[in-house]
């Protein structure tokens, strides 16, 4: 019982950090935030602090690491409940609704002044899964099209997450598949 306790103050502890965070990366660049000014915004020691990171680019990272821990395994629930050809506008939806639901972190790990490790995680993220629609190609063109069409995504979201995430998850989502789809179909015609 004490653990949950524990570990219910652990996790309470470590949101108030990320939330400060958060709000101090809202007004300056990471490499300007200090552990001082980031506990005494929390309401917490610095002490508390440096039990659960080094400073300031490790708790990003252990942030970063965490969301994308989150975010392979409720993607691979959903690979496992929908056969793979049928799951790309599913695939979409959750991205989209993941990040709606960080979009606080998301925002600005994506934005202007983002961190490149995150972007790159999302991608590797993202090219890991590889959603049907995107891989319709063969032959030495493939490898080209993948870059493209995440980068392409992922600027799709930048732009999404900057204008306050105002069109839904799903008109998102279709657009994407539509954009990606119409893409392929002139070029694969023209390769083949």
């Amino acid at each position: 019982m004490k653990t949950n306790n524990n570990d219910r103050r652990v996790r309470r502890t470590k949101k108030l950090l990320t939330k400060s965070l958060t709000t101090l990366m809202k007004e300056k660049k990471i490499n300007k935030i200090t552990v001082t000014e980031l506990t005494e915004l929390a309401d917490v020691n610095r002490s508390t602090f440096y039990l659960y990171y080094k400073d300031i680019y490790d708790m990003i990272e252990k942030i970063e690491n965490e969301m994308f821990e989150d975010f392979s395994v409720e993607l691979n629930k959903l690979c496992l409940s929908e056969p793979k050809k049928e799951n790309t506008v599913s695939f979409f939806i959750f991205v989209f609704d993941f990040i709606r639901e960080n979009a606080d972190i998301c925002k600005i790990l994506l934005g202007e002044d983002g961190d490149y490790n995150f972007l790159n995680k999302f991608k590797e993220a993202i090219l890991k899964y590889q959603p049907p629609v995107m891989y319709k190609f063969g032959g030495a063109m493939e490898k080209y099209f993948m870059p493209f069409a995440i980068s392409g995504c992922i600027g799709a979201i930048q732009q999404w997450l900057e204008d306050d995430m105002k069109i839904s998850s799903m008109e998102m989502s279709a657009f994407l598949m539509d954009l990606i789809s119409s893409g392929i179909k002139p070029v694969g015609e023209e390769i083949d």
